[in-house]
């Protein structure tokens, strides 16, 4: 499990605030258009291009109460501190205080930084091989979530900014159509649409 976690890290690449609205504004159940583009997206393809294994249970999303995902990460004699909605981050101890950064910034990418929320914690309790969720299932439900707070929300690149894992599914589904994402950025910057495939 910790080797796709690796693995997707390192394959993220700078995203494309632009492309990353457009997708998530676009997005539908198994596809989302950007630039007239079609991208298919699927449990199958994030886990082709994440790198993270389709293995464990699907999370199943319901609110996740702090004292039970306390209890599966936290080690005998660990004391963490509650703090509102969730745990400060100095009670995690070396590493998790920095791969809860980590969690924010490339995985869940919300929540405030000073407070590790259940659904953070639980994801480094994954990474702490504690328990076993669905990863490439978890990542696209997350996805999804994106998009409906952008369609709510009139602060869009704050919702966006951290979208990686768009850029793999992009770029996966241009490779496919014979056409690449440095094309795609061009024609953003250009002003223009992409050409249909030859």
């Amino acid at each position: 499990m910790r080797s796709g976690w690796i693995t997707y890290l390192t394959r993220l690449q700078q995203p494309h605030e632009i492309v990353a609205i457009e997708f998530l504004q676009n997005l539908q159940e198994d596809h989302s258009i950007v630039r007239g583009k079609r991208i298919t997206i699927t449990d199958a393809i994030i886990a082709e291009v994440s790198g993270l294994p389709v293995v464990g249970p699907t999370w199943t999303h319901k609110k996740l109460r702090i004292q039970e995902t306390m209890a599966i990460f936290q080690d005998e004699g660990q004391h963490l501190i509650v703090k509102g909605k969730g745990v400060q981050p100095a009670t995690l101890g070396e590493p998790w205080t920095e791969l809860a950064r980590v969690v924010w910034s490339y995985i869940t990418c919300d929540g405030r930084k000073d407070v590790v929320r259940p659904r953070h914690l639980k994801l480094l309790a994954v990474l702490k091989q504690k328990c076993v969720v669905n990863l490439p299932t978890y990542l696209n439900f997350l996805l999804r979530d994106a998009a409906q707070s952008i369609r709510k929300s009139h602060h869009i690149g704050t919702i966006v900014s951290h979208h990686y894992l768009i850029r793999l599914i992009v770029s996966y589904s241009l490779a496919q159509q014979k056409t690449s994402w440095q094309e795609l950025v061009f024609s953003i910057d250009a002003g223009m649409a992409l050409p249909a495939p030859k």
